[in-house]
C-alpha cells in the first residue's frame, strides 16, 4: 500500500485509532495527526518559491518567467492555467497587489510572515 510521502509511523498511528466502521470527516485525519492538507502545502509551497525568486537578480530566466505572458492564439476551449494566471488568483486572494508582493519578498522575514500568515501551522 502507498503512503504518498507520509511517514510510516503517521500511517500506523491513524490506521490505530480509525476503525472501518466509524464515520469520519475529511478533516478529522488532518487534525489528528497534525499535518496540513496537501493543497495548503502546494500553496506554502508556492510562495516560498515565489518570494526566493523574486530575490534573485534582475536578469536571471526565473525571475523573467513570473512576469512572461505567453504569446500567439491559444486553442479553444477553457484557458490554460499558466503560471501568470496562477501567480494573479493567489496575488488576488491574499488581498494584496503584484507590485506590493514584489517589494515585500525582498525582506526575508517579513515574508516568511506573510507566508505564514496566509498558511498557518497546523495544531
Amino acid at each position: 500500500m502507498r503512503n504518498y510521502g507520509i511517514p510510516e509511523k503517521t500511517v500506523s498511528l491513524v490506521r490505530k485509532m480509525i476503525k472501518w466502521t466509524d464515520k469520519i470527516s475529511n478533516e478529522s485525519p488532518w487534525e489528528r495527526t497534525r499535518q496540513i492538507p496537501a493543497g495548503d502545502e502546494i500553496g506554502r509551497r508556492r510562495w516560498r518559491w515565489i518570494g526566493h525568486t523574486l530575490r534573485k537578480p534582475c536578469g536571471s530566466i526565473t525571475k523573467n518567467v513570473l512576469d512572461w505572458n505567453p504569446q500567439g492564439k491559444r486553442s479553444r476551449g477553457r484557458p490554460r492555467g499558466t503560471w501568470r494566471r496562477v501567480r494573479d488568483n493567489d496575488v488576488k486572494d491574499s488581498g494584496h497587489t503584484w507590485n506590493h508582493v514584489q517589494r515585500m519578498a525582498q525582506g526575508r522575514e517579513r515574508w516568511r510572515g506573510f507566508v505564514d500568515g496566509l498558511y498557518p501551522a497546523p495544531g
